[in-house]
């Protein structure tokens, strides 16, 4: 995927900060427009980091492990990629093929060596540093503060979550992927939402398919609940779906090392259900519509909320909820900011993804969630996960 380090060096310019240390997989491949390995598995900030400066014309310089360093070097060629050593030992083919030996150096160079150099190079030593705080373990945190004690460290975390949230044209290409994998999936899960039929089993129906696409994974974290499971945040089990049961599926699919997921959340009724809770989904449904009708650029986020709260707590007047939806982007959480909720003050942007979403959940009973994911145009919103239906 293409960088999108201009986004980041503009708000760092906005916000005075001078340099800026990426340490987080997501946030690496956001920059970069790659992911780094080992990195990504094992999510150690000492793997691989991004050295960056507000400045456009000073190039932004990588550092990965020898094992890596090729690899990315052909990848990332606007980029300075820079390598440390590590516990591989890759060797020169002639020390293989003529039993060859070289001069060993009794030098190796960590991570933090080569970092430490890079924020020296870059004048950065005594400047402001934007760091993630959100993501570093406080023992890296305190190894910068030690290193480097004539910088001043500022959170950027918020900065990479508030770019996030507006997409540019080739994440928006990736999501409409994305969503046509998932819709496609979970309409074929849900012909196996019947009455004798387990959770596991549908919930193998839908990952079977998104594995079949090839293009992407379904999230791990994706639930198929029914009856008293659906009420509660719960992994698929072995429960067998029942007669008059709600049947909810709430999750989606990922694209793997380029990070970006999905979410979205169906709610059927299995066969005869009890008129209340049909009357329930019905007024959920209506109010998330209300809401994607309503969708715009200018709207107030929480203008948004109490489109659809207002018109479900109008027949409802116990029901609950400190937000009806959110932004979505790489994660690794699912949720993020901006909210639709009745704080969050920020006006929709055209590029916006969102995750509209009218849930309610009754205890020991049965729960419904229902969520669309929705792109914010410039004259209005545009429905991503139209294909699976509400109403089996």
């Amino acid at each position: 995927m293409l960088s999108k380090q201009h986004k980041i060096k503009e708000l760092m310019d906005r916000n005075c900060i001078d340099g800026a240390i990426i340490s987080s997989p997501e946030n690496f491949h956001y920059i970069t427009g790659f992911a780094s390995h080992q990195h990504t598995v094992s999510r150690q900030p000492s793997f691989s980091s991004v050295v960056m400066v507000a400045d456009n014309s000073v190039k932004t310089h990588v550092i990965v492990m020898d094992f890596e360093v090729m690899t990315l070097q052909e990848k990332m060629p606007d980029f300075i990629v820079k390598k440390y050593d590590t516990w591989v030992g890759i060797r020169q083919w002639d020390e293989i093929a003529h039993a060859i030996t070289r001069d060993q150096s009794n030098i190796v160079e960590t991570s933090m060596d080569i970092l430490m150099k890079t924020i020296n190079e870059l004048n950065l030593a005594n400047k402001t540093i934007g760091i993630e705080l959100d993501f570093l373990p406080l023992t890296y945190y305190n190894t910068l503060r030690e290193s480097l004690p004539e910088a001043k460290f500022v959170n950027i975390s918020d900065l990479f979550i508030l770019s996030r949230s507006v997409k540019t044209v080739e994440e928006i290409e990736l999501f409409k992927k994305l969503t046509c994998s998932l819709d496609e999936a979970l309409t074929h899960a849900s012909q196996w939402v019947k009455a004798g039929i387990s959770e596991q089993q549908v919930a193998q129906e839908f990952r079977k398919h998104v594995m079949a696409s090839g293009f992407c994974a379904p999230s791990s974290w994706s639930t198929f609940s029914t009856g008293i499971n659906s009420s509660r945040l719960s992994l698929p089990s072995d429960r067998i779906i029942q007669d008059g049961d709600v049947f909810k599926f709430d999750g989606g699919v990922n694209a793997e090392f380029d990070f970006y997921t999905t979410d979205t959340a169906r709610s059927w009724i299995v066969g005869e259900g009890h008129p209340a809770l049909l009357a329930l989904k019905n007024r959920l449904y209506e109010g998330q519509r209300r809401m994607i009708k309503a969708a715009k650029p200018g709207l107030p986020i929480n203008e948004l909320f109490h489109i659809g709260f207002d018109y479900v707590k109008e027949k409802y007047n116990s029901y609950r909820r400190g937000h009806l939806g959110h932004s979505i982007s790489m994660g690794p959480q699912t949720a993020e900011l901006p909210c639709i909720s009745p704080n969050e003050t920020r006006p929709l942007e055209a590029g916006m993804v969102l995750c509209v979403e009218v849930p309610c959940y009754i205890h020991g009973k049965g729960g419904f969630n229902i969520e669309d994911m929705i792109l914010i145009t410039e004259d209005g919103c545009q429905l991503l996960t139209y294909r699976t239906p509400h109403y089996l």
